[in-house]
């Protein structure tokens, strides 16, 4: 991704230091998107390096090939990512992104799915450093959202302090929609009643 994105750097040298102005005027994609494509973060879309190339007069042809490759390579090193990422989170809490590496707390999800279909509040107490957060945000958050999507329109993370009506009234600070299902989630189907949960669960 690195080299792809100093190969298109180069070539608008080579095109005389063309403007991201008038780039963006042959190419007909704003400046940030152009200036982004060759910034190197992260890969841009084959059109997107396409019209970079075509405004600085590069061949198409021979830069589809070279962005195939650059996706290869991409894909190769997230996947290398991925493997090698350690399931285990220390003392950081999980959230609900880390739903897939949440393990050995499914009795207890479920326990906390029962209780939040039947209640219209749901404690959950234990020692500090237990897995309280974690267990509420990588194990109960993406089966709500899986399960009860229809239904509940967000989920709210509060966290009370020593006003918590107060606290609340002034706006939760963390809201998770429902997009982004983790599939962990759709492998685990609690059975739960058919009745709907509210949408706050308190952490004690």
């Amino acid at each position: 991704m690195q080299r792809f994105a100093y190969q298109l750097r180069k070539l608008r040298q080579e095109a005389g230091g063309l403007t991201y102005r008038e780039m963006a005027r042959r190419a007909h994609y704003s400046v940030t998107t152009l200036s982004q494509a060759a910034a190197g973060e992260q890969l841009p879309s084959l059109a997107v390096s396409l019209a970079y190339v075509a405004a600085c007069g590069g061949g198409p042809a021979e830069w589809e090939g070279r962005w195939k490759e650059a996706s290869e390579e991409t894909a190769l090193r997230e996947r290398a990512d991925d493997a090698g990422r350690s399931p285990y989170q220390g003392l950081a809490r999980f959230e609900p992104e880390d739903h897939d590496r949440f393990f050995g707390r499914d009795e207890l999800v479920t326990q906390l799915g029962r209780l939040t279909a039947e209640r219209r509040i749901s404690a959950v107490f234990g020692p500090s450093g237990c897995g309280k957060s974690s267990l509420l945000r990588a194990g109960l958050i993406p089966v709500l959202r899986e399960h009860w999507a229809a239904k509940v329109s967000a989920i709210r993370v509060l966290t009370p302090g020593d006003h918590p009506a107060r606290t609340h009234g002034q706006g939760p600070p963390t809201t998770w929609s429902w997009s982004g299902r983790s599939r962990a989630a759709r492998r685990r189907r609690p059975r739960w009643p058919s009745s709907t949960p509210t949408d706050r669960s308190w952490r004690g």
